[in-house]
């Protein structure tokens, strides 16, 4: 016979509903851990006894117990579905402990409502703060290998045509700065969820005198969510994260494509080590990669799982159903999780590829990557408008390309029959003069805007990727610090409470 939680109910639940629904609810809320759930019930405690809202030595009983609880960990807590979610486990293990009637004065101004909204945004914070750890780690990894492959010449692409010769370090810069800008949604996200609804009971408040900021202030949120329906109503904070893990899904996807392209024999630019590469089953000769197939699959989950979120909460109202508050958080935490898994792989990967030079060289000589230079040069050297230099060069690449030549090899005199084709007239200045801009680790040299590929430049930018990653290291120290901060004022009010009210 299954226990009743309330009189309210005269049957007992269904044995589906017990199986179907609560008991995975119940291991997915406890599954974590009860730090947080402990650390909840703790600052509740310690304002309802400041408030006088419980007896010196109900209060007593309440902290002892949950003492024990906090040290027992999980084991502390059964779980049975009949109780419906992993608070009523919970709060039923605290009875026990601290008796029956002690332990249900700790629920007063309070509702489930409020506590699970707190217990999320609790978990938000944590893992958004792993999140941001992570993605500093794979910045500095690229950062640092960007500095290494700073002079390493390889073919950039558009359209994933053949387009202007940049180096290996460009590249790998470029997936930094862009990570650069996933840290600050990240930090954005943080901030959102660190707020807190705790009592906001239900929707609308309660008549008890109760401190929200001191318990805002012993949980380390930055501030109260004041409006009470809004407080337990509200998951917009989870959606700042999810979009902000959709931009880093993105982000790490379109790294992984690029090198599963690049490391196909056809481009052969790059190669992974055998440590981060899989086998077949049947092929002796294949060395699959595994790593950048977990994360071009892992961003299509991440979109998938914050799809089914948005779907399942767009349709409820404006305050607290198991749907909305519950049930469409489900599948985005197994998608955020995937995502902290997804930015570990992303920052391997980035660690291990093996760029090709000799490949990447060739490629770039071989192609037309430096047509846009002799454009430009034609540009300088003739008084030509740019509009009409590319008329020459693109004449020029065409013919070259129906004769089966390759940039390197065209002659003085293919430039200058091309030049008299388009424009009419003689080549004002020595085809030698303009040719040596073909070449490809020239070309890259001679960049000099802000943030171009050459590799001065990508050097400045690498010391500026260097900074921001310590300024957001520096950020999250400080944020971790003030949670760790609060939870010591927590233990030590708890402490307090303890020994006065045993004196």
């Amino acid at each position: 016979m299954t226990q009743q939680i309330s009189p309210r109910l005269s049957e007992p639940l269904a044995p589906e509903i017990l199986d179907l629904v609560f008991r995975p609810r119940i291991e997915r809320e406890l599954g974590g851990g009860i730090d947080d759930l402990c650390a909840v019930n703790e600052a509740h405690l310690i304002m309802l006894e400041r408030m006088g809202l419980v007896s010196a030595r109900d209060a007593l009983k309440l902290a002892e117990a949950l003492t024990a609880i906090r040290g027992e960990g999980i084991a502390a807590i059964p779980r049975d579905p009949s109780r419906e979610d992993g608070y009523f486990n919970f709060e039923a293990a605290l009875m026990v402990r601290a008796g029956a009637e002690a332990g249900g004065r700790l629920h007063i101004a309070r509702s489930r409502n409020d506590i699970n909204a707190t217990l999320d945004r609790l978990a938000m914070r944590s893992l958004l703060a792993e999140m941001i750890a992570a993605v500093i780690d794979w910045r500095r990894v690229l950062t640092e290998r960007a500095l290494s492959f700073a002079d390493m010449v390889m073919p950039g692409y558009t359209h994933l045509q053949l387009a202007q010769p940049i180096t290996f370090g460009f590249y790998l810069a470029g997936i930094a700065t862009a990570l650069t800008r996933d840290a600050e949604r990240l930090f954005r996200a943080y901030e959102a969820a660190n707020s807190c609804p705790l009592g906001a009971c239900a929707l609308a408040g309660t008549s008890f005198a109760i401190d929200r900021d001191l318990v805002a202030d012993l949980l380390g949120f930055d501030n109260v969510r004041l409006h009470t329906q809004d407080a337990v109503a509200s998951r917009d904070y989870a959606w700042d994260a999810a979009l902000a893990m959709l931009s880093l899904a993105s982000t790490w996807g379109r790294f992984a494509q690029d090198l599963y392209v690049w490391a196909t024999p056809e481009f052969g630019l790059v190669s992974f080590p055998d440590n981060i590469a899989g086998i077949s089953s049947i092929m002796p000769q294949k060395k699959n990669p595994i790593a950048v197939e977990f994360l071009k699959s892992a961003s299509g989950e991440v979109l998938g799982g914050l799809t089914a979120t948005f779907t399942i909460f767009k349709g409820g109202h404006f305050s607290h159903a198991g749907d909305t508050s519950r049930g469409a958080l489900a599948p985005l935490w197994p998608a955020l999780r995937l995502s902290l898994n997804a930015v570990k792989i992303a920052a391997l990967v980035a660690d291990r590829i093996e760029p090709r030079p000799g490949v990447m060289a060739k490629r770039a000589a071989e192609g037309f990557s430096t047509a846009t230079d002799l454009a430009d040069e034609l540009v300088r050297q003739c008084g030509l408008s740019f509009r009409q230099a590319h008329h020459v060069v693109a004449d020029l690449v065409r013919d070259a390309i129906a004769r089966d030549l390759g940039a390197m090899d065209m002659r003085e005199s293919d430039l200058c029959q091309a030049f008299e084709r388009v424009m009419g007239r003689s080549l004002p200045v020595a085809a030698a003069d303009l040719l040596g801009v073909l070449d490809p680790a020239k070309a890259v040299r001679r960049r000099q805007s802000a943030g171009s590929a050459s590799p001065s430049e990508t050097r400045k930018l690498c010391a500026t990727l260097e900074e921001e990653a310590d300024r957001d290291a520096d950020e999250l120290r400080a944020r971790l610090s003030a949670v760790t901060a609060a939870r010591q004022r927590l233990e030590s009010q708890i402490c307090t409470l303890m020994k006065t009210a045993e004196s």
